[in-house]
Formats: structure tokens, C-alpha cells, sequence
């Protein structure tokens, strides 16, 4: 993502490995700060196992966008309201907290995604201090088959400026 100011947030590569249902390993690069982070997802509840529509998410990753270091624990509620009667509801989302260690402080994370149709959906993060803005698209939008493959457009914002970024993904 250009016009950050922090090296850190030109690009980033992550590498992750569902090692089973509940427990996500990866591996984050940064080649900007020569930075290789072993990171982690763990699910303590799966969603509905405990209360239908809520899971449970605890793990680490690089602190916040816009952050020259640091790292960020964190734990957070996944909330589908399809599972409390809502079915035809096109709404998910999270809420929890982080602790980054590079302001040395905690504090309160979230976020709400709008599926529109099949394979495209909107969505804002906060991520603590900014407020993000997200669009994912499955190249399935255009063919109409399911895709391993997944686009994701940002808007971040950063000191009250903003600037777009996209991440590609795919799962194998």
C-alpha cells in the first residue's frame, strides 16, 4: 500500500496453513523491514458449537497497518445472524480486541461484511484506530463456478488520509 509512510506496509506476504479445523499457522514476510513473523488462528468455538451464531477467534499477527513494528494478540467473537432466525440476513461480523505491542496498548476491534451477490461482498474493519473499507470479489462473480482464488480492494485510512491496496489470495 503506497502513501503509508511506513515500509512495512508496501507489501506484505502471508503463507498459512490450515493444520486443522481449529488452528491456522502461517508465516507473514515484510520484505520492507526484512521482517519474517511466525503467526497463529486458533478457534476455541467454533461458530454455533457453543451459541448458535458465535464463534470464538484468538491469535497474532503484525501490529496494525501503518505501524513501523510491533506485533498484535488478539481475540474475537464471530457473529452470523443467519443461525438467530435471520436466514435470509446478508450480514457477518466480528467484534473483540487487540493488543499491539508497538503503542503498547489494547483496544477494540470490528467489523461488518455485506455479501451483495455470489462471489462479491463489501465490508468495513476497524482496526483500532482507522477504519477500513473492504470489497471481495471471486473470479466466480464473472463465471459463475466457485474459485479458489479471491481479490480483495481496501481503502485504508491512515492519519486521516486515505489509499487503496488489494490483496490476491488463494487456497490450496
Amino acid at each position: 500500500m503506497p502513501n503509508i509512510g511506513v515500509d512495512r506496509a508496501e507489501f506484505r506476504s502471508v503463507l498459512a496453513w490450515r493444520a486443522h479445523q481449529r488452528l491456522s499457522l502461517s508465516a507473514e514476510w515484510n520484505p520492507g523491514e526484512s521482517e519474517l513473523l511466525p503467526n497463529f488462528n486458533f478457534s476455541p468455538s467454533l461458530p454455533g458449537e457453543y451459541l448458535p451464531g458465535v464463534g470464538m477467534v484468538v491469535g497474532t499477527s503484525s501490529d496494525r497497518i501503518g505501524t513501523p513494528d510491533g506485533r498484535a494478540w488478539f481475540g474475537s467473537f464471530t457473529l452470523d445472524p443467519k443461525a438467530w432466525g435471520w436466514e435470509d440476513s446478508p450480514i457477518t461480523g466480528y467484534a473483540g480486541a487487540s493488543y499491539g505491542t508497538w503503542a503498547n496498548d489494547t483496544r477494540m476491534i470490528g467489523g461488518v461484511t455485506a455479501s451483495i451477490v455470489p462471489f462479491l461482498s463489501a465490508g468495513v474493519q476497524h482496526d483500532g484506530e482507522n477504519v477500513h473499507g473492504v470489497i471481495s470479489m471471486q473470479p466466480g462473480l464473472l463465471t459463475g463456478e466457485s474459485s479458489r482464488w479471491s481479490l480483495d480492494l481496501l481503502l485504508i485510512e491512515q492519519d486521516n488520509s486515505h489509499t487503496f491496496g488489494f490483496t490476491v489470495s488463494t487456497r490450496f
